[in-house]
């Protein structure tokens, strides 16, 4: 299944094989760190349960994440995330990098990442919602 960023770009969507998770891994175990988010966080946003912390600390020390389509589209997300944060603000990383825990009305007035962590069973959905608005927001600008 391919992801919506895959088919805006035309781009095939990553091969799910260890080589795609390793690659996939390290960008986000680097985006957590740069967004500081919490071990319980970082578990939402990979779609784990947050007292799986033996699971996270072993993919962390690997640099990846699981073969699983679900991981890949996550981690796409939280990537076209970044990605438009980047573009929308290319002069302030301080402002990209607090972005995501800074409240929004957009939001209910809670930050991007309480609006993802919120309701875990809907953490994909509203990961890729907060991806869609960031998206509709940067062709804006």
């Amino acid at each position: 299944m391919k992801s919506a960023h895959s088919q805006s770009m035309n781009l095939p969507p990553p091969e799910l094989n260890d080589e795609s998770a390793q690659a996939l891994g390290r960008a986000f175990w680097r985006l957590v760190e740069l967004y500081k988010f919490t071990r319980e966080e970082q578990a939402l946003l990979l779609g784990f349960k947050p007292e799986n912390r033996q699971r996270l600390n072993d993919l962390q020390s690997k640099q990846k994440i699981p073969v699983d389509p679900d991981k890949f589209q996550r981690v796409g997300n939280l990537l076209g995330i970044h990605k438009s944060l980047r573009i929308m603000f290319p002069h302030n990383l301080d402002l990209v990098y607090s972005w995501m825990k800074t409240p929004r009305e957009m939001f209910h007035n809670m930050s991007a990442i309480q609006f993802i962590t919120a309701e875990p069973l809907n953490s994909f959905a509203r990961l890729f919602t907060v991806r869609r608005i960031l998206d509709q927001i940067r062709v804006s600008f």
